[in-house]
């Protein structure tokens, strides 16, 4: 049985002991226990639980925008591949033709078998790294903010093969830094980056093939992380990224142990 729950205090053993298991924890909840519990205090964010006879078998947090006709599972806490089953029945039912994106813990076969099953893509597996280091000693004279001037530069060279493409990006500003790596006028890389949280996570860089091993990478981001003080920064690589994660490495972030995450994604078809 799935109902819509609107408090999470008679699911906390079923949390505790769920966020405590390796093969079943959620990577955003260890990250960032609020990333549940404000949830239900969030536009767009529903919460389920799964039962059966009377037991709780799952519990789930969606983001649902409409207008984008897009899903993503925010939270994920099941060891029961049949409660994720149900799970996706429901949504599909309820949200035919949505794209859905699912962002879970890589260890969690009752997640990952039924997405297989469902023809879902999945990308590589991720782990989170937290600035923790000093900041790189490098120039950052070449790195601007994003303005008019360079708006057009930054769209064109922008990756359209992802939600937040840079027409988004430029919708969200009053959540996004946009820092850009500027040579003889060109753009040649650049960078998006929160900048109104406790925690600002990296969500690109970019720099253009024929201006790689210029430095602008490491620019970019000792410009970001000067900017976003007192604040922490945080960003997500692919796990076999050995160049990327030498590159943050270098620019002093860590690896957070347990938070390791894959992201599958398909569209929603009514059964």
């Amino acid at each position: 049985m799935i109902r819509e729950i609107y408090s999470f205090d008679e699911y906390e053993g079923f949390i505790r002991e769920l966020a405590a298991h390796p093969l079943y924890s959620d990577p955003h909840f260890t990250y960032d226990k609020d990333n549940l519990y404000h949830s239900l205090k969030a536009k767009d964010k529903y919460a389920f639980a799964v039962s059966e006879n009377g037991t709780t078998e799952g519990l789930f947090v969606w983001i649902v925008l409409p207008d984008d006709r897009y899903i993503e599972m925010l939270i994920g806490f099941t060891r029961k591949e049949e409660a994720f089953r149900e799970m996706l029945s429901y949504m599909e039912r309820n949200y035919s033709g949505y794209q859905m994106d699912f962002v879970f813990n890589p260890l969690n076969a009752a997640i990952s078998r039924p997405l297989k099953r469902k023809g879902a893509i999945f990308d590589p597996e991720q782990q989170k790294m937290l600035l923790t280091g000093p900041s790189p000693n490098v120039s950052t004279s070449q790195i601007e903010l994003l303005s008019e001037k360079w708006t057009k530069q930054y769209c064109d060279l922008h990756s359209v093969d992802t939600y937040w493409t840079a027409e988004r990006i430029l919708s969200a500003q009053d959540g996004f830094r946009v820092l850009l790596a500027i040579k003889d006028g060109q753009v040649q890389g650049y960078l998006d980056v929160q900048y109104c949280y406790e925690i600002n996570e990296i969500y690109d860089l970019f720099i253009k093939p024929e201006a790689s091993q210029q430095g602008y990478e490491l620019a970019l981001l000792g410009k970001a992380i000067e900017l976003s003080k007192p604040h922490q920064m945080m960003v997500v690589v692919d796990v076999d990224a050995k160049a990327e994660i030498e590159l943050y490495t270098a620019a002093g972030f860590n690896r957070m142990e347990g938070q390791n995450s894959i992201t599958a994604s398909y569209q929603a078809k009514a059964i």
